[in-house]
């Protein structure tokens, strides 16, 4: 008896203090995450980081430890340390993914991503999610914001990848449903129906059900091949990855433009138009599979795309034997509307907007008399010629035409010859090839004396040195396909309409896409909707007004409107979107 009791008061000795030193470490932890805590509230992130920090690393497991590492990758995402962020939640997930953290911490990636713009791998993660919960309050929130994000960022292509991959008889019926909507988008109904009626038949009891039998009746009974069906196809260079992400900007900006007018004008109508979306790639065999495509499908009435001038050249040799519209927003090169008769371009020639600031100097600003002074390189040649001719035959009097030398600032000789006229002379048309030559150009006016009206080209719009003289500066006048009104009340009306929908700000690419669908679709309203009434709308004179710049054609198939803006005090101010003559 007496070597038990012995014992027992040696095994009290040992355990002791280990529980008394384990209790005052718990102690030490929670005082030192509850510092943290008022640290983190009281905005001060860097210290309150480092205790974080301090609990996951320098201590055992503890109760503090998964919601230090919630905190500390907030703190991660709030000081957009992308890569910190990742690398710490991805640890927590593998180390703890029963956590009660654990969902939280999920959709803490989620935003991750969006803040990084990876829409794909957002839905992804929003779909595991769905499938894995076990709280409603998480499936319902990630369904929410999955259904923004797969209606406003990813494409049909993106959302099958993603419907393939998973096979739970949760997320299985959400991701149905956004690709039924996306196929639906696109135009293209026979898939949409097709995802739809999958959902329907296979997961009777699921929460997508009700609105997925809602939505398969409100889908027309049309199907892509019918004539009597309306779709715009687009045709960019989406440069899509493996995944199907978009990965050229500037094309998802034009494409987000299209979308946002196709929108607008599907609001509330029964008559709706879709969308037939391809990615060129970049590649004139791709362009070729999209014509066979297309020229086959009666449905697509109209092209919108592509943007550059050699894609667009390929797409019209392709489309060559196809009788359809094609217009492309933003191509600039001379020679395409001679190409084919079915080509629009919405974005005027270097040539044409040459011919437009004739006119507009002739008739507006009532001038007869002007000179000319043009680089020798790039542009500004064939915009001095095309000024010159359109300016004569107007009946108006070229005194000088001088050249220079771009990035040569020999200057001096051709502006001598310029002032050599200054007393008849009413302006100067001077096409910069290189904003670096404008500060020179204005040194050389000013010491000639030569303070009269300047008009140019859109390179004034970057150009510097207007401080050069003040006087002179606020005599420029040009044409620019880059000026946009962002002050406007109607711009910024606008702006926040598209960024409650997108969640981006509007920018001059996206009015490209907007401004080109906007007039494709009033030129479509209120017309037997086949392929030679739409382009003969087009060349008609229908004018459509747009943020970016207003459009009209003809039977010459090119913008009849250019941009006219003026410098003054400091600020560029839209003079007028001057519609040219025939």
């Amino acid at each position: 008896m007496h070597k038990v009791l012995s014992t027992a008061i040696a095994f009290l000795f040992i355990f002791l203090p280990v529980s008394l030193s384990q209790h005052l470490k718990d102690d030490e932890i929670k005082e030192q995450f509850n510092l943290a805590v008022e640290l983190y509230n009281a905005n001060s992130y860097y210290q309150a980081h480092s205790i974080f920090n301090k609990i996951i690393n320098e201590y055992d497991f503890n109760s503090r430890t998964t919601v230090s590492y919630f905190f500390s990758s907030k703190i991660y995402l709030g000081q957009e340390r992308f890569d910190e962020a990742e690398s710490l939640i991805t640890k927590f997930l593998e180390l703890y993914p029963s956590s009660s953290y654990a969902d939280e911490m999920r959709m803490m990636h989620v935003k991750l991503n969006l803040q990084q713009e990876d829409y794909y791998a957002s839905l992804r993660d929003l779909a595991f999610l769905v499938g894995r919960t076990d709280s409603d309050n998480y499936r319902d929130r990630a369904k929410n914001i999955g259904g923004k994000v797969a209606c406003y960022y990813l494409n049909s292509t993106q959302i099958k990848q993603l419907n393939d991959s998973f096979t739970g008889s949760i997320v299985k019926p959400f991701l149905l449903l956004q690709l039924g909507i996306a196929f639906s988008k696109e135009g293209d109904l026979i898939n949409a129906k097709k995802s739809i009626s999958e959902l329907i038949n296979n997961y009777p009891g699921s929460e997508e059900y009700t609105e997925a039998v809602d939505y398969y009746s409100s889908l027309s009974d049309q199907t892509v091949t019918n004539s009597s069906a309306t779709l715009i196809g687009v045709i960019l260079p989406l440069q899509s990855n493996s995944t199907g992400q978009i990965t050229s900007t500037a094309s998802l900006e034009i494409l987000e433009g299209i979308k946002f007018a196709l929108s607008e004008f599907n609001l509330g109508r029964e008559d709706k138009i879709g969308l037939v979306l391809r990615d060129t790639k970049n590649d004139v065999d791709v362009i070729n599979r999209i014509q066979i495509e297309f020229a086959n499908n009666s449905a697509i009435k109209v092209i919108l795309g592509p943007i550059f001038s050699n894609e667009v050249r390929a797409t019209l040799n392709e489309f060559i034997d196809v009788n359809i519209p094609i217009i492309s927003p933003t191509a600039t090169d001379d020679d395409l509307t001679s190409i084919s008769d079915n080509f629009f371009q919405a974005n005027p020639s270097f040539s044409k907007r040459g011919r437009i600031m004739a006119q507009y100097v002739y008739f507006v600003e009532n001038k007869r008399n002007i000179s000319i002074l043009n680089a020798i390189e790039g542009y500004s040649p064939s915009l001095a010629s095309t000024f010159a001719a359109e300016f004569e035959r107007l009946g108006g009097q070229i005194l000088a035409r001088e050249t220079y030398s771009s990035k040569s600032f020999q200057l001096e000789v051709p502006v001598s010859r310029i002032a050599a006229d200054s007393l008849e002379l009413e302006g100067i048309y001077i096409p910069l090839a290189d904003k670096i030559d404008a500060p020179a150009i204005l040194s050389q006016l000013v010491q000639h004396e030569l303070n009269l009206t300047i008009y140019g080209n859109q390179d004034w719009l970057i150009a510097k040195g207007f401080e050069t003289s003040t006087e002179l500066s606020n005599k420029i006048t040009f044409s620019s396909d880059y000026f946009i009104e962002f002050d406007s009340d109607d711009f910024q009306i606008f702006n926040e309409r598209f960024a409650n929908v997108t969640g981006k700000d509007v920018n001059r690419n996206v009015l490209y896409g907007y401004d080109t669908a906007k007039y494709l679709l009033t030129a479509m309203r209120n017309i037997n909707n086949n392929r030679i009434n739409i382009r003969n709308k087009m060349i008609s004179g229908l004018t459509s007004a747009g943020f970016h710049n207003n459009l009209a054609f003809d039977e010459l198939r090119i913008n009849r409107f250019l941009n006219i803006v003026r410098y003054k005090d400091g600020v560029f101010q839209l003079v007028d979107k001057f519609r040219s003559s025939n």
